[in-house]
């Protein structure tokens, strides 16, 4: 097969670990300038104030400055120094420099002190140029490096080496000596060598060596000196001090394994394109012969120890070992395989990438950043699984399923997320570890939809070239991966500490901004918790993703598989073996069309059944109706994602090849079908009595059902639709444990030959093609009038609510420790507590001492000049108090929410009854005045006192 098929895939692995030394040096550089311009940690002060507990876990603590966010800024804009923004990225800037300039040094450093002398010098006849030149020829590069000898060198090797337009090849001496008596082998380890000038491996590797030895050398030793620094000062205190300990602890062991990581994720990489340059050699005519290492015994097995032993030490070296060579040299396994090493550190790296993204903020470039990460991560595992899909459709070995590659891909993401601590805080594992499996979910639904896509696409695929085909697939694998990925990055890590939202605030807007009769309890808190779930998401991008990955499976089900072979499987065989074809047998569309009819029919029979159950509870004519839309929506939801998620389960079951996306086939035509009936349904209602939900008068008014269908389509289409694909991978896996194991083997060594697929089985192609274009336009068309701006659709508002972010944060659950809680009350009062609490109280006292002057209550003139701007600041002075933070103290927090309202009161009231001569109204202010001073005195001397309790921070 041609090697080069699809490309290699390390591309994107190699800019990957561009982008994460970016991210690591810009993470690392950001925390030691932050702590030079804060340096005594006031931000911790601001939040301490806010009700941050040090002590209680991630979620508490970030939950405490949203729930006071305004003040919380307020506080960090007054009190924090600010720094400019531009030294972070100046720094990595500069540490990109250093990078080019260690690049540029870094050939001449290599040949520092290894005496090489031009070819030139030790062939005066030009013999050996010659040669040389016609490999060079052979090689196709445009450009010719220079060849040197090193002659202490006695073995019969040879080493490529230098920068861009500046290559350096080495030939050793033992080499040079070889060149007449084994001229095969000369030629193959030339040839070889070339070929990395060709794959253009030197520039590549040569650039990710410099990042890395700048971040060894100059980013890393600054940071673990900062660190240390940093955890000694923690450690002076009681409150701070466990919890900086454990949270360094495992930013440094981060940092380590992050070390780790880039050394065997480049390893791999570059053991990679060895076999690559070996694969071209051959290309290029070398004889496999050439290659000495290339024979000799295996080394004798001696247990699953020692082959764990031996793997594991494999993993550090660049080259690979010469029993792997020879097999990629004798077949295409090496090349094509799906290597779960390869997925493990892409999704290690990758997450850790992300988190430190994550952590530096969330402006554009931070966004595109993250994009960009989510992209590499789709674009490696979809040429890994590609190819390997390839392979098995051009040699008839058995398919990747993608269970494989999923689990790895997820184990490396998880890892990679244990080891940012991004919702850990200042604990080793977050509250509720459980919810990284999430992570594993989503890669094993994208890994092995890629893969089983892959097989079927390659198989119905015509073109004369497979990139088209290629990129379909790869862009609904970005696009799925992209935005789960994000979901999981701003949302669902969340819930990893715990339950981050207010369901009695869901409850509350549901029932403010749909007026009509209340649904019970119960069903208003399932509901809340639903939103509490797709709120997050982004609907729209999610439902044509999700669309996707039915919409393009069944397009490539329509046109069926090819008959005989495709020009691109013509060049991607030697050869030799064209122009044999075995498309092998698909599933039978036939039985497709059988499986979604029937859940298309139990999906419409589900509506018929909510409507007909909902007239029955319908409230009396006349009524809002606001919570009984609700109620239809979520019913239609619940039994339409019910029916898509077992048509997948059942097809997913029976279906023995393509599982995956066969269920996505069924489910999403089932969905669709669901959708559309309750479209239509709820557009007629009133016209069929027995299923009026909303309406009782007959009417065509597609206009009102609309709504209902525009929420309900992201729904069943996109999240419903998404868990029924994971159900179908649970059938594939457990289909696949209680298959026994098959080996590898190539189609000619199976019992049962592969067979030309039938195209179409008992339906027609133009039948079959025409019920697939009616399908996917349908979809197409309720989709792009979903994704449609507010308003355009026909319809206003429809998706507005009362429901704020501040709404969604639920309140305290726990009480802070009193050594913490006097930590919070004293940094509340140095803060701005102290100061508006004087500054209010001080405003009272002036009105006091005025009114000691018998004309406060006579001279109406006096009042205007000698009280009323003092009850003005006590109205300002009231509203600046009411928008800071509440007291720490949860028993002098139920006096304080008083006494903004108070002040506010007594100051409108006391300007209005000077202004306008209102006597009783004045007396009444001038008494609430005195009731204020008291209690004002009462918090104060509370809060004092609790801050004095441990005054040591």
């Amino acid at each position: 097969m041609d090697a080069r098929l699809l490309g290699a895939g390390t591309g994107p692995r190699f800019l990957l670990l561009i982008l994460l030394f970016v991210t690591s040096s810009a993470t690392v550089v950001s925390a030691v300038f932050h702590s030079l311009t804060d340096p005594r940690n006031i931000a911790a002060g601001c939040a301490l104030a806010s009700g941050s507990d040090p002590r209680a876990d991630f979620l508490g603590a970030s939950l405490a400055t949203l729930r006071s966010d305004k003040a919380f800024r307020a506080c960090v804009d007054r009190f924090v120094p600010h720094a400019s923004a531009w030294p972070v990225p100046a720094a990595v800037v500069a540490l990109v420099l250093a990078a080019g300039a260690l690049y540029w040094m870094l050939p001449r450093w290599k040949q520092r002190g290894r005496r090489l002398v031009p070819v030139e010098a030790i062939d005066p006849h030009g013999e050996l140029s010659a040669v040389l030149d016609e490999l060079v020829g052979v090689a196709g590069l445009s450009r010719r490096p220079r060849f040197v000898v090193s002659p202490a060198s006695r073995t019969a090797s040879a080493v490529v080496f230098g920068r861009w337009r500046h290559h350096v090849v080495c030939l050793h001496g033992g080499l040079v000596a070889i060149r007449d008596s084994d001229a095969r082998r000369f030629r193959a380890v030339v040839l070889h060598e070339l070929a990395h000038l060709h794959n253009r491996d030197v520039d590549i590797t040569y650039a990710t060596v410099a990042l890395w030895r700048v971040f060894l050398l100059a980013v890393l030793p600054g940071y673990l000196v900062w660190a240390v620094l940093a955890l000694r000062d923690a450690l002076s205190s009681t409150v701070f001090g466990p919890p900086s300990l454990v949270a360094t602890s495992r930013d440094v062991a981060s940092t380590a394994v992050l070390v780790a990581l880039v050394f065997l994720t480049r390893a791999d990489i570059l053991r990679t394109r060895e076999l690559y340059a070996d694969a071209d050699a051959i290309r290029w005519g070398a004889d496999p012969a050439g290659w000495g290492g290339a024979t000799g015994s295996v080394a004798p097995d001696r247990g699953r120890l020692g082959r764990a032993a031996r793997a594991l030490a494999a993993a550090w070296r660049s080259h690979p070992g010469w029993d792997r060579r020879r097999r990629a040299l004798v077949g295409s396994e090496e090349l094509f395989h799906s290597s779960a090493l390869t997925l493990f550190l892409t999704g290690a790296t990758a997450s850790i990438c992300a988190g430190q993204l994550h952590g530096l903020g969330a402006g554009w470039v931070v966004r595109l950043a993250a994009a960009t990460v989510a992209g590499l991560i789709a674009t490696t595992v979809a040429v890994n699984l590609w190819r390997a899909a390839a392979r098995a459709v051009l040699t008839g070995v058995r398919a990747p399923s993608g269970l494989r590659a999923g689990w790895w891909l997820g184990a490396g993401l998880v890892l990679g997320e244990v080891l940012t601590g991004g919702v850990s805080g200042w604990r080793v594992l977050p509250r509720h570890p459980e919810v990284f499996a999430l992570l594993v979910v989503i890669s094993v639904v994208v890994t092995c939809w890629t893969a089983q896509f892959a097989d079927l696409a390659l198989r119905c695929w015509r073109g004369s070239r497979l990139r088209p085909a290629f990129a379909a697939g790869l862009t609904a694998t970005l696009v799925a991966f992209a935005l789960t990925y994000d979901w999981w990055q701003s949302s669902g890590r969340i819930f990893a500490a715990g339950w981050p939202f207010s369901e009695s605030a869901i409850r509350a807007a549901l029932q403010h901004d749909l007026p009509g009769p209340p649904l019970g309890a119960t069903t208003l808190t399932v509901i809340a918790v639903v939103l509490s779930v797709v709120l997050p998401w982004e609907q729209d991008p999610l439902l044509w993703a999700v669309t996707a990955l039915w919409v393009l499976p069944l397009l490539a089900w329509g046109m069926g598989a090819a008959n005989r072979a495709p020009a691109w499987a013509l060049r991607a065989l030697p050869p030799g073996e064209g122009p044999v074809w075995r498309a092998g047998r698909l599933p039978s569309f036939r039985r497709l069309a059988v499986a979604a009819g029937l859940g298309a029919g139990g999906a419409c029979l589900g509506v018929v059944v909510v409507l007909a159950r909902i007239h029955a509870v319908r409230p009396p004519v006349g009524q809002p109706l606001g919570q009984q839309a609700l109620l239809v929506l979520a019913w239609l939801f619940v039994v339409l994602a019910a029916v898509v998620v077992v048509t997948a389960s059942v097809t997913g079951s029976v279906t023995p090849r393509l599982p995956v996306p066969a269920a996505a086939v069924t489910a999403g035509t089932a969905g669709l079908a669901g959708v559309t009936a309750a479209f239509l349904l709820l557009s007629a209602d009133g016209c069929v009595s027995p299923l009026a939900a909303l309406d009782t008068t007959c009417a065509w008014l597609p206009g009102g059902a609309w709504p209902l269908t525009e929420l309900l389509l992201p729904l069943v289409l996109g999240l419903a639709l998404f868990v029924s694909v994971f159900t179908a991978v649970i059938a594939t896996a457990v289909r696949r444990l209680r298959r026994r194991p098959r080996p590898d083997t190539a189609d000619h060594d199976r019992r049962t030959r592969l067979r030309p697929a039938r195209d179409g089985g008992r339906i027609r192609a133009p039948a079959r093609k025409a019920a697939v274009a009616a399908v996917c336009l349908t979809a197409l068309t309720l989709i792009t009038a979903t994704s449609l701006p507010v308003g355009t659709s026909g319809h206003s508002g429809a998706r507005t609510t009362s429901l704020t972010r501040q709404d969604l944060v639920p309140a305290q659950a726990s009480r802070p420790s009193e050594e913490v809680l006097a930590l919070q009350t004293d940094a509340w009062l140095r803060l701005g507590g102290r100061e508006l609490l004087v500054e209010m109280t001080g405003e009272v006292l002036h009105i006091m001492t005025a009114l000691q002057d018998d004309r406060a209550f006579t001279d109406r003139g006096y009042a205007a000049r000698a009280i009323r701007p003092h009850c003005l600041g006590l109205r300002t002075a009231a509203q600046r108090l009411g928008a800071y933070f509440p007291v720490p103290d949860p028993d002098v927090a139920r006096q304080r929410p008083t006494l903004p309202t108070q002040g506010r009161r007594i100051g409108t009231n006391c300007r209005q009854a000077i202004d306008e001569g209102k006597r009783d109204l004045y007396l009444t202010s001038m008494n609430d005045v005195l009731t204020l001073s008291e209690r004002l005195s009462g918090v104060l001397r509370e809060v004092t006192a609790e801050a004095d309790q441990h005054p040591s921070r």
